[in-house]
């Protein structure tokens, strides 16, 4: 067993190399105190004091969900964890042999969300679960590595945003936002974990860093290749909304099979998500539940400033009913580039083309409702949620073709298409609104530089090709209080075209860009 081999702590002897990434070295190794083999991991991090601190915690966690540590050393400047030796594939290397059943997720997903409870009732939140760090044992037994510790390395595959780190690939929307890492955003990153693995594909990665933020932030993935539960419930996970996301009990009993349909979440099963305030713990002394990456102090006067702050944001909801606003980082991007108004409102009078939309679309923009001056004054005080809404315009969305090539433009009954495109008989894409809404976002006309293709954009600045125009605004989620569908983006002989058809009509779905008005 290597009598010469190098020895760490005086007692594991480094056998051989079992792996090397950005994060340090992974040795297989043999505890020569009780004679058992171990993986030794040998990290590069400047990080000692936060590394022990966190090892210490997750080493507490008793799971078989969970790959165990059992020890942390540091030795010559060096940190080394001694953790339990799992001989078996990640996750994303089973991807790579072999296509994954609805099953073999769902009992994935249920096993790391096993894993995952255990460390959140501990008070330790993972920040970065993803297929590499899932192993899949061959009698289909799962454990979930690396708890707490990622964040501390420095892995270029990481990124940080705040203070908070992870792969960005497989990051909630809200961490962008500033917020804390919670429960709410590991079962975020479960959720795209497991869209990954019954697809074959990551929801949100793309070739930049700035790329897959804009994706996680403004885009909804399609799921394909299965329909049906799992797809409601890996869509749940996925909600922008952290307070609408499902919790960890209502995954368990869908994976659990007790339920076919995920359900609208009523509001007292909506997660709250409470930033701890946690005081100061040295390298010597146990940690208890720390959700934050550095110490504070003042701990009694902090947990009771922060129950407080809690209570009083409760009772305020309960007040005021207020509404949870979902995509946080798209409303952001859009006022800071000024996006408040933008389409010129439907004009009565018919578009010179010929190929301009049917004028009985422009007919959504009604009049004003009255109200009855006595029942306003008797509202003491006026209640908000009472209050009658301004009516809305809505611009019909019209696709249009260039004959004899694969080419599509998307236009509404103001913003007419370039010449030698026509109207298609689709019946239509629906309606946008004219003006910005709380959850609206912005919908571009774009043209492809040095092509004849044209295309729809979420973004303002047309993903670096040419502007053409602001069309509208769609809905990030689905509206309750008017009738809507979703909007996707094709790919059709590696052009682009809209489509209400969530299968693109037989052709690729890129993405769905949200929610337009059907009624």
């Amino acid at each position: 067993m290597g009598e010469n081999a190098r020895l760490v702590a005086g007692r594991y002897a480094m056998l051989k190399e079992l792996g090397r990434g950005g994060m340090g070295v992974v040795w297989l190794a043999e505890d020569r105190v009780i004679g058992r083999q171990v993986a030794l991991k040998e990290l590069r991090t400047t990080e000692t004091e936060r590394v022990l601190r966190e090892a210490r915690t997750a080493g507490r966690l008793n799971s078989p969900n969970v790959v165990g540590i059992y020890d942390v050393i540091v030795e010559h400047g060096v940190t080394y964890l001694v953790m339990e030796l799992v001989e078996a594939p990640t996750l994303s290397e089973v991807m790579t042999r072999r296509s994954l059943t609805e099953d073999e997720v769902a009992n994935i997903g249920l096993q790391t969300l096993n894993a995952l409870e255990a460390a959140h009732t501990a008070g330790i939140v993972h920040r970065d679960v993803k297929p590499s760090n899932i192993m899949v044992l061959p009698d289909g037994r799962v454990k979930l590595a690396d708890f707490g510790i990622a964040r501390a390395m420095d892995d270029p595959g990481l990124t940080a945003t705040g203070g908070i780190m992870g792969s960005p690939g497989y990051m909630a929307p809200e961490l962008f936002a500033g917020k804390q890492p919670s429960p709410a955003s590991d079962l975020w990153a479960l959720g795209a974990t497991m869209f990954h693995a019954v697809e074959g594909r990551s929801p949100f990665q793309r070739d930049t860093t700035a790329a897959t933020m804009h994706a996680i932030m403004y885009e909804e993935p399609v799921l394909q290749r299965t329909r049906g539960p799992l797809t409601d419930t890996i869509m749940a996970l996925l909600s922008q909304d952290d307070a609408r996301r499902l919790t960890a009990a209502q995954l368990r009993e869908r994976l659990s099979g007790a339920t076919t349909v995920v359900k609208p979440l009523s509001p007292s099963e909506q997660t709250v998500v409470i930033e701890p305030v946690t005081g100061y713990v040295t390298p010597n002394t146990p940690t208890h539940a720390d959700w934050d990456d550095e110490p504070r102090s003042r701990k009694k006067i902090g947990l009771f400033a922060g129950a407080a702050a809690v209570l009083v944001v409760i009772a305020l909801a309960a007040v005021f009913v207020l509404k949870p606003q979902a995509r946080q980082g798209v409303a952001v991007a859009q006022q800071n580039i000024g996006a408040v108004t933008t389409t010129v409102p439907p004009s009565s009078e018919e578009p010179s083309s010929s190929s301009a939309a049917p004028s009985s679309s422009q007919a959504s923009s009604s009049a004003p409702s009255s109200t009855p001056k006595s029942s306003q004054a008797q509202a003491q005080p006026p209640q908000p949620t009472t209050q009658p809404k301004p009516p809305r315009q809505t611009v019909a969305l019209v696709r249009h073709i260039k004959q004899g090539t694969p080419f599509h433009f998307t236009g509404t009954s103001a913003f007419g298409p370039p010449a030698g495109f026509t109207a298609e008989n689709t019946g239509g894409l629906g309606k946008l609104l004219v003006n910005q809404e709380p959850g609206t976002k912005l919908l571009v006309s774009c043209r492809v530089k040095n092509s004849g293709d044209h295309m729809t954009s979420p973004w303002p600045d047309c993903e670096g090709q040419d502007k053409l125009g602001n069309l509208g605004y769609v809905f990030n989620d689905r509206p309750a209080d008017v009738p809507a569908m979703q909007l996707y983006r094709c790919i059709y002989q590696g052009t682009h075209f809209d489509s209400l058809d969530p299968k693109c009509e037989g052709y690729q779905p890129e993405w769905s860009y949200g929610w337009v008005v059907t009624g």
